[in-house]
């Protein structure tokens, strides 16, 4: 018997199918229903107990301008017939109005039972959670232990080799590396990749991915996956002993990112894929009208205006297209991203740099792959914010003019390690980031710059951080859309509940964006407010640049002087490439 509550009949039944599952939120809402009832029933009983007060008054005082207390003296039979009918009128009122307070209190006492039943729900559900949470967490952290320790050979000779030759500028930090001829190392010149045409654009929602026939088990997988990359990752760097880039990364960011086993993991196997690929330097290419697939892009020298434009634009830079119904691809060649110069009504001028997602495993030539990924979670310089980079200094952009990142999935990774490296800020200060599809939660940005990211709990990639959203950091100016996409009643959301690849697409982060909005939350129209300052203008003007890796020492070949035509001059950069140095012999270049 619940306390506080009249005894109940207790019925025993045994046989038939047993509960498989109890909606919380839905025994809460019949709840408030009942409350709606209850409220309802009790202004009920009070009308009726103003109308019986109302006749008894009118019996005994029929004239409006006199109560007396008494009946009117001289009063006739049929006034007194009339004054017996109000009163027995007025006591079926009174009647009515007691058993409606009667069902009141049954609604009441309804309403207290649902609410205990939702809550012991929840606890029970919360109990489960955290055991199979903690379940997970142990056996994920006892494969990474075993794995780490299996691979201490392979993983120590492949960190002592990488550390020896300095392979892609690997334990500076974000931003520590300059652009231009210092960036690159290289007089090499990278001529623009070759653009296929992509294909035509979808005209309904997608809802079949590659891992539908996995759509049962993702969905029963998908929220234990931050505690599995967590308890991994932790077990994996509790067998790695602490490197210099560790404590290099404890001085410049806390001790908490020294001894984040992510952050960590992700660092023992960055030097392993780095040994499986050439040395290299990145360098970017700006790309001519004439390099793309196609006409130029219908949304090219407009402002974005709004952080959903300025995220489809993003997906748009996929050599597959964004995905968004009736959405033409950019026609760019992959590894391609967009700076679009933005000014405003004020004569200010701002920047938008368009950061697209993984496209290859491992590329030798197209930095944005696995390795790029591995790069950016173990907070290293990556071949992608040096392009960033390289593509903001090559577009023009003044140290004093604002920069809003836009990325998604490798590219909001990009954008909020950029974020949060002071020197990248001292050269570009950052005016907003937006992502989707990515994990950030490791990386800590700078307060008083607006930022969104927008998460699906069903996608892999946001919880390679070892967080869920709600473990991540929360500030007043950084907010996180999330939402269950099972939970959604749009077929297309419900489809990509159970694929990994549309739950990642942009499509599906836009639809959540959307639905968050459509709620009036006030914290996220402040974010996208503010952002959409930035994002917004009078006019613009995009630039593309391919991103590629280049060989960072060609061989040394001697070739005639220059001939007739203007000759740059010593130490002049075209696009992280170098003219030759002052000194070299009269009629012999350094190639």
């Amino acid at each position: 018997m619940t306390r506080g509550l009249p005894p109940e009949e207790t019925v025993d039944v045994v046989g038939g199918r047993a509960l498989s599952e109890v909606d919380a939120e839905a025994v809460q809402g019949a709840a408030v229903l009942l409350d709606g009832v209850a409220e309802g029933l009790r202004r009920a009983s009070h009308r009726c107990l103003g109308v019986a007060g109302t006749l008894r008054g009118a019996a005994w005082a029929p004239d409006p301008w006199s109560r007396p207390a008494v009946p009117l003296p001289g009063a006739t039979g049929d006034d007194a017939a009339v004054a017996a009918y109000r009163e027995a009128a007025a006591a079926r009122l009174d009647e009515v109005s007691a058993r409606l307070r009667a069902r009141t209190s049954t609604a009441e006492g309804c309403s207290r039972r649902l609410r205990l039943a939702a809550g012991l729900y929840r606890e029970a559900e919360s109990v489960v959670q955290r055991v199979a949470d903690g379940a997970v967490t142990l056996l994920a952290g006892a494969a990474g232990a075993w794995l780490g320790l299996a691979a201490t050979p392979v993983l120590t000779v492949t960190s002592v080799a990488d550390g020896l030759r300095g392979a892609r500028a690997r334990g500076g930090s974000f931003g520590s590396g300059s652009t231009g001829s210092e960036s690159t190392g290289s007089g090499a010149t990278v001529s623009p990749p070759t653009a296929s045409s992509p294909p035509d654009p979808p005209t309904v929602p997608v809802t079949t991915g590659p891992d539908g026939s996995l759509a049962s088990v993702w969905r029963v997988v998908a929220p234990f996956s931050d505690e599995a990359v967590g308890g991994f990752a932790a077990g994996f760097s509790a067998t790695r002993p602490l490197t210099w880039q560790d404590l290099r990364r404890g001085i410049e960011e806390g001790p908490a990112a020294a001894l984040d086993p992510v952050t960590r993991g992700a660092g023992s196997l960055s030097d392993v894929v780095a040994a499986l690929l050439p040395d290299s330097v990145p360098q970017v290419v700006a790309l001519a009208d004439a390099d793309l697939a196609g006409p130029r892009p219908g949304w090219a020298d407009r402002p974005a205006g709004s952080v959903v434009e300025a995220l489809a634009r993003t997906a748009d830079l996929y050599p597959q297209g964004s995905g968004v119904v009736d959405r033409p691809a950019a026609g760019v060649p992959a590894g391609t991203l967009a700076v679009e110069e933005v000014v405003h009504g004020d004569g200010t001028t701002s920047w938008t740099v368009l950061i697209p997602g993984t496209q290859e495993l491992l590329s030798p030539t197209n930095p944005f792959d696995a390795a790029t990924d591995l790069s950016l979670m173990a907070h290293e310089a990556a071949d992608v914010s040096v392009a960033v980079e390289q593509a903001l200094d090559a577009a023009g952009a003044a140290a004093d003019e604002p920069v809003v990142l836009v990325g998604h999935s490798l590219g909001g990774i990009a954008a909020s390690a950029l974020a949060a490296s002071p020197a990248f800020r001292a050269n570009h200060p950052v005016g907003g980031v937006v992502t989707a599809g990515a994990p950030t939660a490791s990386f800590a940005l700078p307060a008083g710059v607006p930022v969104l990211h927008v998460e699906n709990e069903e996608s892999l990639v946001e919880n390679l951080d070892g967080r869920s959203r709600e473990e991540g950091p929360a500030a007043a100016d950084r907010v996180t859309v999330g939402r269950r996409l099972l939970d959604s009643t749009d077929p297309a959301d419900v489809a990509a509940a159970g694929s990994i690849s549309l739950a990642h697409a942009m499509p599906t982060h836009l639809r959540t964006l959307a639905a968050a909005q459509r709620s009036g939350n006030v914290q996220v129209a402040g974010a996208t407010g503010r952002l959409e300052q930035l994002l917004d203008g009078t006019r613009a003007r995009t630039r593309f640049f391919a991103a590629r890796r280049v060989d960072p020492a060609p061989p040394l070949v001697l070739a005639p002087g220059p001939g007739p035509g203007p000759v740059p001059g010593p130490g002049s950069t075209v696009l992280g490439t170098t003219s030759p140095p002052p000194g070299n012999p009269t009629g012999a270049m350094l190639h």
